[in-house]
């Protein structure tokens, strides 16, 4: 985020307002409609498992990995990080997105989902597409007839096909008749299985059709239905005739076949019994797996993530939230590396697995509409471990036992004077009792509980039924200490009382005297007690019956959360979905009572705690994690805006327009926590928009209250961020000043910069990667500089300050480029791209005119004639054809290189790709497009090409490419890189090595993000006299790469990620030779060697010393048996051939590969030496003759003499000053200097330098 960004976008943040507040819009009801559908704001909180169980059940209509459409996608997931990045559908042939629809098309329903789901099939939006046929009607049937193996007879199950086919053959309107018969107008109405039937006929010509036939088969009926066309039906369904009729015609108009066609095949298909095998799609398994899911007609799950319910605007920003979560929740998968390329087999089920995934669509998923409800305490007498009753698996926990488990209290409240109570009330004993002491979690390790229980009336009634009294006693100390720890007695009362009500239908002929009297399981005693019970405490009623109102007839709480079941039946799943619901205030409740507690009143302190808890916060307010502004409120509301300490409020009286008086609902709230990376970053931002941009502003502090053992430490910089309006160039210019930093500590200066600035160095005295500052000396430049002069005492100079100045060098044009010519768009890979700026200009008109950032206009006009100068040229990358080309404000050109292979294939066109869409704006039929580089923002340019006729299969590169040959061709072109002041010594000195003992014209590149100002100035002054040229070059780390936050990792990226578009197209080859080197041999023999068609070539990790074979970690472990035999070379110097590098598209397989080993922050320790190391089994890396690198921690002395090359690499068995180790090993009767002699030559070149600038 930048300060142009922000800008931006509260500019249009405004202008939205004033737009509403000038059509006389109330913007206080605009703001207070959020989350008034409970069903979105869970939406993205959990997924049902949809993609499986029921096979052919969900009817799919197209296949994005099986499909012909989609063949020239490929399977790079890197792609789809591309394409999310920039807000484009992404192109990779996996079933990525899945959406499941329910529909029944046969009740006049609407379906937002349905036109979503339309638009973005028009879109190619690549998204797999299900449907399910469900009837309301159907389910209950299906529901209340499938039985299981265990409870039919003769052992054969009965399917839901089976059940339907009986309701279907008991139906009078369709008893005996035939479907000419049930066509008469207004007598027979079409069924769900008929209308799947017919959709089916669809499905059969053409499967991706079926989107569009549903959508207009819903759209019409339910205009029918609201435009109350039903005929003064009661029943809003439309006529078997009516369906047929409208099925034939969007048939004919989506198929193409003939309204009497369409209509003869649909008579003769639902004239004959459809054939139903395991193999075979039918209605029946549909409506089996909506009663499995739970789930029917108007609901819609995308990858299992429920849909919003509501309709129009709410909707569409509903899908919007999901669809983004969704993106964002994929993206992390594939950072992971959990997605990749080729696996898993299937992302879908993938996606349904983890801690929210739930089997079906449980009430206790959907929110309540009345959140006091969420939650309630209930305070009654029956208390105790003695009145609890446990499952066979239940232990409970001690001060000693594993930190993870969690106690719940399950109280279930029945009505036990009717039917459903009763039934209730012994499915719940019978569940519990069986309870597992861990929850089922999909197959992984599931959570550890500690479960007690307890079944409590939820009615007083003062008739002669008198079970009240008696649950309390079977239920005290006093009757618990006759032994009963499983509750049999009240389990068999409560059956003896659920026949009873069975066979008399009502409570009043219940008699439980005489049920007591009959019990066997119970001796004399126990039932003289409870006939006493009952008789006495007659008409004596539970207090907590009459100080609290219930939330329903039946229902459990567990730790006080509710759960009201809808069915006569308390299952497994439900019992562990309401304990997973509260199991993070379970466990820290039991870790915090747990050693204050003693363990028989654990479970009551736990779930009385919870409860209160729970019921405080569901009655408080509405509160949502995304709405601020009810959090801000109830913090108000709680402390007072005074006493609140953690919250920050100003400018709420500044945020009214002078002119209408009215509210401006342009508001900025930020929740931070104080000790994080992110809120060093905003903080100045927030100063800005509160004391510039005068906005409301709310801040709330939410710091962390602990950091674990295994966690980094929060903050571990120091960090300014410059946002200053007031800033002018020259008078004020935008500065960052630290104050106060530790003293005796080593600092490290580095910008954090938006991606489209290329900032550099431009003033420095000290070196910014090794800042000192000592509490005695000082740390200001002058102070160093005094520290360098000879024999003088170092003083402190008060007021001595260290200054760095930095310059905007240049702006970053980047963007994506698409081959559209097929229709599918394709990145163009290895596309050649420049960017050139007229010098010579001849102005004839002035066709365009430009509104700058400050309001003054300026005009672009047409130039004829005019030549133009190279700036700057790239390649079009693999991924997402991604591209990135420097620039300074004003006009420039973007063409496909010239004299190119790219050039003959391709030619740009005038258009935009957008939500999958290619839109033409124009017709072109030259390389070349105009940017405009007027502002500090840039999103990104979508640059689109076309082959040109005849080059429609050509390819960019091939094995039969003519190399071009360069005009520099006895130029040796030579790569290095450095950071830091004693870097930059030995640059120098390896930079007049390799000049000193190579036959040829020598050119470094130094790429520049790192260096001193000094450096660059002094480099360019040494290489004049020794006769060498140098040449800064840069690129910018792409946002969609995954960055590296330490230095050194950053510079080893930068040395291996960007070859293929960090040099000139022209450069054909490139030596990368490490800073800290010293050249004997002659580089022109490596750069005519043959690379025996290998892209690259690295020198193989010496293993001639002995004393450090033990430390060669590349001989044993991981990288042994990865390298399966094959060297493993060390990256200190190779050779690129870059041509071969280019057109094998090495560049992006590099990345792709770091891009998916970075996922694991412990991978590629060594960056720059451990890719393409690991790549090898796809890049081949050629073995250079070994004395083309020593290095003596590896090599052998004997082995000294032929070496011709000297690297200073690190000895694992002691550590040596890099100085003291040059000054050691480079020196002797092998060197024609030695590194002393290097290093006062080059220290002669600097001293030159310096007298020529006094001078």
């Amino acid at each position: 985020e930048n300060m142009f960004d922000l800008l931006e976008r509260n500019e249009k943040a405004l202008e939205v307002v004033r737009e509403a507040m000038e059509m006389g819009e109330h913007m206080e009801s605009g703001t207070n409609n959020n989350n008034d559908d409970e069903d979105d704001t869970t939406a993205s909180t959990y997924r049902i498992d949809v993609g499986r169980g029921w096979k052919n059940a969900t009817l799919y209509l197209n296949d994005i990995e099986k499909d012909s459409q989609y063949n020239s996608w490929s399977r790079n997931m890197m792609n789809f990080i591309m394409a999310a990045q920039y807000g484009h559908p992404h192109t990779v042939r996996r079933n990525i997105f899945a959406m499941l629809i329910v529909v029944d098309t046969t009740v006049g329903q609407r379906y937002d989902v349905l036109d979503m789901s339309m638009q973005l099939m028009q879109m190619r939006y690549p998204i797999r597409l299900g449907i399910l046929f469900v009837g309301e009607e159907d389910v209950k049937a299906c529901r209340s007839g499938v039985k299981s193996e265990e409870e039919v007879d003769d052992g054969e199950v009965v399917s839901c096909d089976d059940v339907l086919l009986a309701k279907s053959s008991s139906e009078e309107n369709t008893e005996q008749k035939s479907i000419q018969e049930r066509m008469a107008p207004s007598t027979s109405f079409i069924t769900t299985q008929e209308a799947y039937q017919l959709f089916q006929i669809v499905l059969k010509h053409n499967r991706v059709a079926g989107i569009h036939y549903i959508h207009e088969i819903t759209k019409t009926f339910a205009s029918m239905k609201e435009g109350g066309m039903n005929h003064g039906r009661a029943q809003h369904k439309p006529t078997l005739e009516e369906y047929i009729n409208l099925h034939s015609t969007v048939v004919s108009n989506v198929l193409g076949i003939s309204n009497s066609e369409a209509k003869a095949e649909a008579i003769q298909v639902l004239s004959t019994a459809p054939v139903v095998t395991e193999k075979t799609e039918s209605y029946g398994k549909s409506v089996q797996f909506a009663v499995t899911k739970s789930i029917g007609a108007g609901m819609s799950f995308f990858n299992g993530v429920p849909m919003p319910t509501s309709s129009g605007q709410d909707f569409m920003e509903g899908a919007s939230r999901v669809f983004k979560e969704e993106m964002q929740f994929i993206s992390e998968l594939v950072m992971k590396q959990e997605i990749t390329d080729s696996r898993p087999r299937s992302i879908y089920a993938r996606v349904l697995k983890g801690d929210n995934v739930f089997k079906r669509l449980h009430p206790l998923l959907l929110k309540s509409k009345d959140k006091k409800n969420s939650h309630i305490y209930i305070s009654h007498d029956i208390v105790g471990d003695s009145s609890l009753w446990y499952p066979a698996t239940t232990t409970t926990p001690s001060d000693g036992d594993d930190n993870d488990i969690a106690t719940f209290l399950v109280e279930a409240y029945f009505d036990l004077q009717t039917t459903k109570g009763l039934r209730l009330a012994l499915s719940f004993m019978s569940t519990m009792s069986e309870f597992p002491s861990t929850l089922n979690n999909n197959g992984k390790d599931g959570d550890d509980v500690s479960v007690a229980y307890r079944i409590l009336p939820s009615s007083n009634n003062v008739d002669d039924v008198q079970l009240n009294p008696i649950i309390s006693y079977l239920q005290s100390e006093e009757y618990r200490k006759e032994g009963d720890t499983t509750g049999a007695i009240l389990k068999s009362i409560i059956s003896s009382l659920l026949d009873a009500h069975v066979g008399s239908k009502s409570s009043e002929g219940v008699d439980l005297h005489g049920i007591i009297s009959n019990m066997a399981i119970i001796n004399d005693t126990t039932r003289e007690e409870l006939l006493k019970i009952a008789t006495d405490n007659k008409g004596n009623p539970l207090e907590y019956l009459q100080k609290k109102k219930l939330p329903a007839d039946n229902f459990m709480i567990a730790n006080g959360r509710v759960f009201i079941p809808e069915l006569d039946s308390v299952e497994t799943d439900d019992i562990e979905l309401l304990l997973s619901l509260e199991m993070k205030r379970a466990r820290a409740l039991t870790n915090m009572l747990r050693p204050h507690i003693s363990k028989g009143g654990l479970f009551e302190a736990v779930g009385g705690a919870s409860a209160f808890l729970g019921e405080q916060t569901s009655s408080s307010s509405k509160q949502t994690r995304t709405n601020t502004d009810s959090q801000i409120a109830f913090l108000k509301e709680k402390d007072g805006e005074d006493q609140n300490p953690l919250l920050f409020v100003w400018n709420e009286d500044e945020s009214t327009d002078a002119e209408s008086g009215r509210k401006l609902q342009v508001k900025v709230t930020a929740i931070l926590d104080p000790l994080s990376e992110p809120t060093q970053r905003v903080a100045p931002l927030l100063l800005a928009i509160r004391d510039h941009l005068k906005l409301p502003l709310s801040v709330v502090l939410t710091p962390r209250t602990e950091v674990m053992g295994d966690d980094s430490i929060p903050i571990t910089s120091y960090y300014r961020y410059v946002a200053d309006p007031l800033a002018m160039p020259y008078s004020n210019p935008p500065k960052a000043s630290f104050h106060n930093l530790p003293s005796n500590h080593v600092l490290t200066l580095r910008m954090d910069v938006p991606e489209p600035w290329d900032v550099q160095q431009k003033y420095s005295v000290q070196d910014t990667d090794n800042l000192r500052c000592d509490a005695q000396s000082g740390c200001g430049d002058e102070t160093y500089e005094a520290s360098l002069q000879e024999d003088k005492q170092v003083e402190s100079i008060g007021n001595d300050l260290t200054r760095v100045e930095y310059n905007l060098n240049s702006l970053l044009v980047f963007g994506q480029c698409y081959d559209i010519t097929a229709g599918n768009p394709n990145p163009p890979n290895g596309l050649q791209l420049t960017l050139t700026k007229s010098t010579e200009e001849t102005v004839d008109d002035f066709a365009e005119v430009e509104i700058l950032p400050d309001g003054s206009t300026s005009s672009v006009p047409q130039r004829h004639g005019t030549s133009k100068s190279h700036y700057s040229d790239t390649l079009v990358m693999k991924t997402a054809g991604y591209w990135q080309l420097r620039a300074n404000p004003g006009v420039w050109t973007l063409e496909i290189a010239k004299n190119s292979r790219g050039a003959d294939i391709f030619h740009m066109v005038d258009g935009t790709f957008q939500d999958g869409r290619i839109k033409m704006t124009g017709k072109s039929t030259t390389s070349t497009k105009r940017l405009v580089m007027k502002d500090f923002v840039n999103h990104g340019e979508m640059l689109l090409v076309k082959r040109n006729s005849g080059f429609e299969q050509a390819e960019l590169y091939s094995s039969t490419d003519v190399e071009i040959q360069s005009s520099e061709d006895e130029v040796i072109h030579v790569f290095s890189l450095a950071t830091g002041h004693l870097y930059e010594r030995f640059l120098k000195i390896m930079m007049l090595s390799v000049t000193k003992r190579t036959s040829a014209r020598v050119k470094f590149w130094l790429f520049e993000n790192f260096l001193s100002p000094s450096f660059k100035a002094s480099a360019i002054a040494m290489a004049e006299q020794i006769g060498c040229e140098v040449e800064f070059v840069t690129y910018k780390w792409p946002e969609w790469l995954r960055s590296q936050s330490e230095k050194q990792r950053i510079i080893w990226g930068y040395k291996i990620l960007f070859l293929d578009v960090l040099f000139p197209l022209d450069v054909k080859k490139i030596i990368y030779v490490d800073a800290d080197q010293v050249v004997r041999g002659d580089l022109k023999e490596l750069w005519d060697m043959d690379l025996e068609g290998a892209p690259y070539g690295y020198t193989p990790m010496c293993d001639s010393r002995e004393s450090t074979l033990g430390y060669a970690f590349w001989r044993t472990g991981f990288w042994a048996s990865h390298l399966r035999g094959k060297p493993y070379h060390i990256s200190a110097l190779y050779v690129v051939d870059l041509q071969r590098f280019r057109r094998e598209l090495v560049g992006d397989k590099l990345r792709t590969i770091y891009q998916q080993l970075s996922a694991d922050p412990n991978s590629l320790a060594n960056l720059d030496q451990d890719l393409p190391n690991y790549a090898q089994h796809d890049v081949r890396i050629f073995s250079l003759p070994q004395e083309w690198l020593w290095c003596e921690s590896w090599c052998s002395d004997e082995t000294k003499p032929a070496s011709k090359t000297i690297d200073l690499c690190n000895n694992p068995l002691h550590k040596e000053p890099k100085v003291s180790m040059a000054k050691r090993v480079i020196s002797g009767e092998l060197f024609q200097e030695s590194w002393i002699e290097l290093d006062a030559e080059v220290e002669q070149y600097e001293k030159d330098y310096l007298r020529s600038l006094a001078d």
